[in-house]
C-alpha cells in the first residue's frame, strides 16, 4: 500500500507518532483500501491506543498488491524509535514538507519519503516485522456513565497535578466531579496532595447514572489531552466502575478517530485496610500484650528500667546490712564549690594526647589573662589625629 499525506496533515501524523511513543515500545500499521490505521499497547497491557486516519486524510491511496491479495498480509510492526526519527522536528516538519508518502515494499520495508521545499528529498528505510491484528477487548455500550469537556479545560485542570503524578483517582456523582492524586505510600507527610472538583455546567455533556470512583493512569491521559487540544477537539469518556475499563475518544468526522481504552482500578477504601490487616493486627496484638504487661506491673514501676523477673520460691532472699553503711557520707564526698578555682583553659602542654595549640587559642590567649589592661597596649598613648575644632 501507498499513502500520500498532504502537507497540512504531516504535523498531524508526527504529533500521532509522538502520542503513541508516550504509550508503547511498537507500533502496529493495518492498512485497509481506504485507511490507515496506527495502534500500540504499552509494555504492561493496561493502555491501549489506535489512531484510525480515514480517506480524506490523504491525498492519494494505491494498492500495490492485486485485487485478489488480502489486506491481511500488510499487517506489521516496526519499532515507534525508527518513526520517531522521520517525525522528530514537528515544528520543521510543517515548515519545509510538502508531502510524505508512506509505502510498504516487497522487502519488509516501510519507506518513509518526505517531498521537502527546493527540491529535497528525505527517505527513511524502516524494518518490518509481521504481527497478528491488535484489538482491544470493550464494550462502550455497557458504559453507564459519560461525560464529554473540551481538551483546554481539562488540560487547565490537569495543570494542577505535578509532572511527575503517574496516578489520579476520579470521583463522580450525579452532580459533583472531583479528581484527586493516588499514592501507594500511606505517608502523608511524605505525598502533595491535590485535588480539584468541576461543575457539571463546565462539560458539554455529563450523563452520570451510578456514582463511581476510578483511579487510572494519568501519562496515558495527558497523551490524548495535547493531540485534542492541537486540534481544538472535545474529548469523551465513557466508563462504569473500577476495575472495568475507561474508553476515551477523539474524532474530526471521517478523517481521525482516536480511541484509548485504559485500566482502571477500583477506589478500595477499606479494601486497602483489609490488605493491611495482617500487618496492623500483629502491631496491634503486640501494644496490646505491652500495655497490659504495663498494667499490671503498677504505677509503682513506670519509672523502674529493670526487666521484671520472677524470683524461684526456692532461692533464699538475700537482705542487706544496713549496720554496716555509714549514715553520713565522708567530707571529701560532700559537693563543694572551690571559689579558688582557675576558671581558665588549660595549656596544652598540661594535656597528654592532645594536639598541638590552635590558631584559635593563640589569637584569644590575652582574653584569658586576668591582668590585662588595655592602657599598656604600646602605642595607645600616641595621639594619631587630633581632635577637630569646636563648631563656632
Amino acid at each position: 500500500m501507498k499513502f500520500v499525506v498532504p502537507g497540512s496533515n504531516v504535523k498531524l501524523l508526527g504529533k500521532a507518532i509522538h502520542c503513541l511513543a508516550k504509550i508503547g515500545d511498537d507500533v502496529y500499521l493495518e492498512p485497509t483500501r481506504d485507511s490507515l490505521a496506527l495502534r500500540t499497547v504499552n509494555s504492561s497491557r493496561s493502555a491501549y491506543a489506535t489512531f484510525n486516519f480515514g480517506s480524506s486524510f490523504f491525498s492519494v491511496i494505491e494498492q500495490t498488491r492485486a485485487k485478489g491479495d488480502s489486506m491481511e498480509e500488510d499487517r506489521c510492526k516496526v519499532m515507534v524509535r525508527s518513526l520517531l526519527l522521520a517525525f522528530r522536528s514537528l515544528s520543521v516538519l510543517e515548515k519545509t514538507v510538502d508531502s510524505c508518502i508512506l509505502e510498504t515494499g516487497q522487502d519488509c520495508k516501510l519507506l518513509i519519503s518526505l517531498n521537502c521545499r527546493h527540491s529535497v528529498t528525505k527517505q527513511f528505510s524502516v524494518g518490518l516485522v509481521e504481527c497478528e491484528a491488535l484489538r482491544a477487548v470493550y464494550d462502550i455500550t455497557r458504559c453507564t456513565n459519560r461525560w464529554i469537556i473540551q481538551a483546554k479545560v481539562m488540560q487547565e485542570a490537569n495543570g494542577n497535578f505535578l509532572a511527575n503524578q503517574e496516578e489520579v483517582t476520579m470521583h463522580v456523582g450525579l452532580d459533583s466531579f472531583k479528581m484527586k492524586n493516588y499514592n501507594d505510600d500511606y505517608d502523608e507527610k511524605k505525598q502533595v496532595h491535590t485535588e480539584l472538583a468541576m461543575q457539571p455546567g463546565e462539560f458539554e455533556q455529563f450523563k452520570i447514572v451510578e456514582e463511581a470512583s476510578i483511579t487510572f493512569c494519568l501519562k496515558e491521559l495527558r497523551s490524548l489531552l495535547m493531540f485534542a487540544e492541537y486540534l481544538q477537539l472535545p474529548i469523551s469518556a465513557n466508563f462504569s466502575q473500577g476495575g472495568q475499563p475507561m474508553v476515551l475518544t477523539v474524532s474530526q468526522g471521517q478523517a481521525i478517530n482516536c480511541t484509548y481504552v485504559l485500566a482502571t482500578l477500583a477506589d478500595q477504601g477499606e479494601g486497602q485496610e483489609c490488605e493491611r490487616i495482617p500487618t496492623t493486627t500483629t502491631s496491634t496484638a503486640y501494644q496490646d500484650t505491652a500495655s497490659t504487661n504495663i498494667s499490671q506491673a503498677g504505677h509503682g514501676r513506670l519509672h523502674s528500667t529493670q526487666r521484671d523477673t520472677p524470683v524461684p520460691p526456692t532461692c533464699p532472699t538475700l537482705s542487706p546490712n544496713l549496720s554496716t553503711i555509714p549514715m553520713e557520707m565522708p567530707p571529701s564526698l560532700h559537693p563543694t564549690l572551690d571559689n579558688s578555682m582557675d576558671l581558665r583553659p588549660p595549656d596544652s602542654d598540661c594535656m597528654e594526647g592532645t594536639p598541638p595549640t590552635k590558631r584559635k587559642n593563640f589569637m584569644f590567649r590575652r582574653c584569658f589573662d586576668a591582668t590585662f589592661n588595655p592602657h599598656t597596649v604600646p602605642g595607645t598613648e600616641k595621639v594619631l589625629a587630633p581632635d577637630s575644632d569646636e563648631e563656632m
